[in-house]
């Protein structure tokens, strides 16, 4: 691969590195070499610090979504909790308004 690459460098280059001795060719090539994997280890940190990034985002997610799950929860325990205890209050006025009626009709 790295003769291949040194081959297209070849191609690729301009008359004057034709001019270039086999000594000087090679430095360059293994100078280009040395280029490409540097920015292909960085590219690959990028990649595990993004991959980390994109799991801790996930975690974050799953997170929020079981804490709208337990408010949705909260929310419909305690709407049953008000509904209940409306009852129980209109109930408990009925009552009163009845024991008012009653007291007010037996005089005093």
């Amino acid at each position: 691969m790295i003769k291949h690459f040194a081959f297209v460098m070849l191609l690729a280059a301009p008359l004057p590195l034709l001019a270039q001795t086999i000594d000087e060719q090679l430095l360059s090539a293994q100078m280009a070499y040395q280029q490409a994997n540097n920015m292909q280890e960085q590219a690959a940190e990028r990649l595990k610090q993004a991959q980390a990034a994109k799991l801790q985002a996930d975690q974050r997610l799953a997170d929020a979504q079981a804490a709208v799950q337990r408010a949705t929860d909260e929310l419909a325990a305690a709407g049953s909790a008000d509904a209940a205890a409306k009852q129980q209050m209109q109930q408990q006025t009925k009552q009163l308004d009845e024991a008012w009626k009653r007291k007010d009709a037996g005089g005093q």
